[in-house]
């Protein structure tokens, strides 16, 4: 009961940083039945092609049996003598053996790197005193889940048993017609219903495999499922607290917004709208970057930081100009420390124009 509330609690989907620890401690979905079909139809292909070569392989073990038996009669075997009919029988079926072992063993490897991909994990065969609980594995073994994988076992068994056992029936027929012919055409067609049952139960298989497959990735997903409050404990642990952010990168914004401010004396003029927007462009002056070959913006801003700007301006004596559209585009478009595009030049340079015209007045009447 306690299982299900906990499930019904994780609603998010896994975090990356939670699919790799899962990932180093062995946690993977995978099905064992998808490589078990892969082997046993690589088996069957290897068979089909090769089949004959070991036949004649194993035939010539058996006569090679059958001889050293007449040959050494009643007499005592040594271990001399038993090596060498151990060294006799590899010789005679070592090829064939290879043949039939490593496709299978590669095909293994295969398809369990095609469902998990290649990953080291010693986190999952390390040292865990708790494995060795008795009280713990006689519960494992007791448990929901291995009832349920043992039913599962036996009804696939039972299933194989069941499809192999049809296909071999539909075939007692053609082989009670075989009764009068010679040795070879029986064990021809002998190997031919051992062949369908073989297919039969491949296919049968794969369909078990397909949906083991299938079960596998969902159960996996949602193990791997996070409640909202492990989802907010994480984003604590790896990025910190997201209160702790706000406030620094508030901080960060409130040193800019002073550097801003002390660049607004540097200003030429500052374009404004009645209350929201300003904009400072300075015009003619060497920075860290050297001279500019057009206006620049050094300030910024809406609302409470376009009023700042203005008031530093006015303490400056910069003139304020009121021009909305072109306030506006600039806020938008401009940012701080930026030469202002070739389509404000035009606006820009009457702006310009109109202050310097201001200011010569200003001068004569002094």
């Amino acid at each position: 009961m306690a299982e299900e509330v906990d499930r019904e609690e994780k609603t998010e989907e896994a975090t990356p940083r939670r699919r790799d620890e899962a990932r180093e401690q062995g946690q993977v979905a995978i099905s064992t039945e998808l490589g078990s079909v892969a082997m046993l139809a690589a088996a069957i292909l290897v068979v089909v092609v090769a089949g004959a070569w070991m036949a004649q392989g194993a035939g010539a073990l058996v006569a090679g049996s059958l001889v050293d038996v007449g040959q050494r009669g009643a007499g005592e075997l040594t271990i001399t003598g038993s090596s060498g009919l151990l060294l006799d029988a590899a010789q005679a079926l070592g090829w064939q053996a290879l043949a039939l072992i490593v496709p299978l063993f590669a095909i293994g490897l295969l398809v369990s790197y095609a469902q998990i991909g290649f990953q080291i994990t010693p986190k999952a065969i390390e040292w865990n005193p708790s494995r060795l609980n008795p009280v713990a594995g006689m519960q494992r073994i007791f448990s929901l889940q291995s009832v349920v994988r043992t039913a599962s076992a036996l009804l696939k068994i039972t299933l194989i048993s069941a499809v192999v056992a049809i296909v071999a029936w539909q075939q007692i027929p053609s082989i009670v017609a075989l009764h009068d012919s010679e040795l070879g055409p029986v064990l021809a067609a002998i190997g031919m219903v051992l062949l369908r049952c073989c297919l039969a139960a491949l296919i049968v298989a794969a369909a078990i495999a397909v949906g083991d497959f299938a079960w596998q990735r969902f159960r996996h997903e949602r193990d791997l499922r996070m409640s909202k409050k492990e989802v907010r404990d994480e984003l604590k642990n790896t990025e910190g607290d997201p209160h702790i952010k706000a406030r620094i990168r508030a901080m960060q914004r409130e040193r800019a917004r002073g550097r801003m401010m002390q660049d607004v004396p540097k200003a030429t003029v500052v374009v404004t709208t009645p209350t929201h927007y300003a904009v400072a462009l300075a015009y003619d002056q060497e920075d860290a970057k050297g001279r500019r070959s057009a206006p620049y913006v050094v300030a910024k801003g809406v609302d409470a930081v376009a009023q700042k700007i203005k008031e530093v301006a006015r303490e400056h004596d910069i003139l304020l100009y009121e021009d909305v559209p072109l306030a506006r585009a600039l806020h938008a478009q401009v940012d701080i420390g930026e030469e202002i595009p070739e389509q404000f030049y035009q606006a820009v340079a009457a702006v310009l124009a109109y202050v310097y015209r201001v200011k010569e007045e200003g001068a004569l009447a002094r």
